[in-house]
């Protein structure tokens, strides 16, 4: 189905609906971006474009898609101003079809560049798709200054990159050959990225990081490089980070007594977060390094800076094992959107990154502990209603010196000395405090007042002690509820009816330690009561315990087969879990023969009513009234209906063997005295 908007014969744009089906395949086979498309000298369109097809994919073999086309909905949902991961998730969400609205040019390229004035906009923008690397239209985030000696500076919001990529040429060439073997590889990366991984070489790494990056055969076959440590090459580099500019690592060999002399700024706009270099000192051990300021560093030693704030990264530094120190930047151009700051020049810089953590949170406070061997305080990375996720302080060692100097559970940790943890991981954070000595600045924030969290921990006391009460206190036997491994005194209303059970138990019979229900009549009292269950242990009727051992199943079933006036009372154990044995019953039934079993239904299976002596000697001997037979001849029987086990039953010849649930109850009663 094809839906013209407007009039195609004019512009040469056309909207139509593609449905995809994946059944077979690895993916639908559609690579996408979010860009922007200049219509005119003076307009442009941004949204989700396809930025390549993956040959003999449903995509390519549906014959209605191409490079450039624009996504305007995916399944109905309207995609035109939603992010690439957004419909990335999408895609994923949707199983095996995805219906999506495309917005096209309807004539050849060639012919649409001379009728139609607007046309120049799109093939340039197609032409950004297949063969240059489009301008960066990044959202990044912070503000910031230099950083002196390795320290980090700014401030920092959300980073959001949306660019257009530039267009693997290999790519394109195995688009025009329909017999390439890219078509057998899949292009999608759909491993979990969250948390961290070990390399080849024993260095932990992001899972998101590009020594993590995952290359299909023709591009492992192209990339000849070695892995480093960190398992980084240029190539899973370039995959990882494709729309970002001139992507470059750099090594360098670090050394311990001499700063790095590398000042960090964060985005201009605030929203944003990025890592950008502001300066790099001359004397500094990046001096002789090809590094500049303007220069975005998305990843140092596995540990992926992107999106993260410039005031992390100063952490992440001072945190890498070893004196091998191994950066991946992207080169930006001075008039690319970006660092917040001019390039920093003299060094060591003298600003206090600390100083707008009190202008965001007036009432975090300054704590100062003497580390003597520890800081006597464990954290935790988690989330708080108010100030959202980050590191708090989780416990405290009782009679330490964070204790003495006012520390407290609960409070969220904003800095170590001079480096800011409030967008740290957990990993970071550790990491600061464990290098602290000496004295040990803490900046942190208390989210409750003492008032209020002693008024909650005595709320908490009075609940734990009404429920305690509570759970103590004598039940009405008419409406007592029945609590697992507990003794319950209950009240059935019975007005001369049955009580509508069967039981097992009695000293002629195999369950010689209790009496347990095993089956309920729906139409019986003990169903309409509802509080009873199979397997529930009877321990005494009407005050009279049941001593199995000393009397015969007969008496025991008597029991609840006898006429009461008005009502019972029972008193109850119900065991959690239940108290069972299981055994198997194999015999030879002979055609025409019956089983010699009387047979009731129930959730769990069927319950043996009674048993006809004499059938099959291997019954007579083994089952009892009241067992219940969960499988026959290895199929489950629990919740199957009365005909369709009956079927099974009646219709079955030759072996037989059949699973028996049988109660198993723990002696609860003490035997009648002499």
């Amino acid at each position: 189905m094809v839906q013209f908007l407007g009039n195609p014969g004019a512009t040469g744009e056309h909207i139509h609906m593609v449905t995809l089906d994946k059944t077979g395949k690895k993916s639908f086979g559609i690579c996408i971006v979010r860009g922007e498309v200049k219509d005119s000298p003076n307009t442009k369109t941004t949204g989700i474009f396809i930025k390549g097809i993956v040959p003999d994919s449903p995509a390519h073999l549906c014959g209605r898609l191409k490079v450039g086309d624009r996504i305007l909905s995916l399944n109905g949902k309207d995609v035109r101003n939603s992010t690439e991961q957004a419909v990335i998730d999408l895609i994923k969400e949707a199983d095996f079809k995805i219906d999506l609205e495309i917005q096209t040019f309807d004539k050849s390229d060639e012919q649409q560049a001379k009728t139609d004035p607007r046309s120049n906009g799109y093939m340039q923008a197609k032409n950004k798709f297949n063969q240059e690397q489009a301008p960066n239209n990044n959202a990044g985030g912070g503000q910031g200054m230099g950083m002196g000696q390795g320290q980090s500076q700014g401030m920092g919001g959300v980073n959001r990159q949306q660019t257009m990529q530039k267009r693997n040429t290999t790519f394109t060439a195995s688009m025009r050959q329909k017999h390439s073997n890219y078509a057998d590889e899949d292009d999608e990366d759909t491993r979990d990225m969250t948390g961290r991984i070990r390399t080849e070489s024993g260095y932990e790494i992001d899972r998101a990081s590009a020594g993590n990056c995952k290359l299909n055969k023709q591009e492992k076959d192209r990339d000849k490089e070695q892995e480093d440590d960190f398992g980084y090459t240029m190539a899973k580099i370039n995959k990882r980070y494709n729309m970002m500019k001139d992507l470059r690592r750099i090594e360098v060999q670090r050394d311990a007594s001499k700063p790095l002399g590398l000042a960090l700024a964060g985005h201009k706009d605030r929203q944003k977060m990025a890592c950008f270099v502001a300066g790099v000192d001359p004397n500094g051990a990046l001096a002789s390094v090809d590094i500049k300021p303007g220069d975005e560093i998305v990843e140092v030693n596995g540990n992926v800076l992107k999106n993260r704030c410039h005031l992390n990264a100063s952490a992440v530094f001072k945190n890498v094992d070893g004196d091998k120190l191994v950066m991946i930047t992207s080169r930006r151009k001075p008039n690319d959107e970006g660092m917040c700051v001019k390039p920093i020049k003299k060094f060591p810089t003298s600003s206090d990154e600390t100083k707008f953590i009190f202008d965001q949170f007036p009432k975090a406070r300054t704590v100062q502990v003497r580390k003597e061997g520890f800081l006597g305080i464990m954290v935790i990375y988690g989330k708080h209603a108010e100030v959202g996720n980050g590191i708090f302080i989780s416990d405290l060692r009782e009679g330490s010196n964070a204790e003495i100097a006012g520390v407290k559970v609960g409070d969220m940790l904003l800095a170590v000395n001079q480096d800011v943890t409030l967008e740290s991981n957990y990993d970071d954070a550790t990491g600061l405090l464990k290098r602290a000595e000496g004295v040990v600045t803490m900046i942190l924030l208390t989210l409750k007042s003492e008032e209020s969290i002693k008024a909650e921990k005595e709320e908490a006391e009075k609940k734990k002690e009404e429920a305690k009460k509570e759970e103590e206190k004598p039940q009405e036997p008419a409406t007592a509820e029945i609590k697992p491994n507990k003794k319950i005194l209950i009240e059935l209303k019975v007005e001369k009816k049955p009580m509508g059970v069967i039981v097992c138990g009695g000293k002629n019979n195999h369950v010689t330690t209790g009496c347990v229900i095993t089956h309920i009549y729906p139409e019986g009292q003990v169903a309409a009561d509802k509080r009873l269950k199979i397997f529930d242990h009877i321990c005494d009727v009407n005050g009279t315990a049941i001593h199995v051992g000393a009397m015969t199943t007969l008496k025991v079933h008597q029991l609840f087969h006898t006429t009461y006036e008005k009502t019972v009372n029972l008193t109850v154990y119900r065991a959690d879990p239940p108290e069972l044995e299981k055994f198997n019953v194999d015999f030879m039934k002979k055609a025409g023969k019956e089983l010699g079993l009387s047979l009731s239904p129930n959730e769990l299976g069927c319950t043996i009513a009674d048993v006809i002596q004499g059938q099959y000697p291997e019954i007579d001997n083994k089952l009892q009234r009241g067992d219940i037979i969960t499988k026959f001849n290895g199929d489950s029987l629990e919740g199957l209906t009365f005909q369709v086990c009956y079927a099974l039953f009646k219709g079955a010849n030759g072996k037989i063997s059949m699973e028996v649930t049988r109660p198993k109850p723990t002696l609860r009663t003490e035997a009648p005295k002499a």
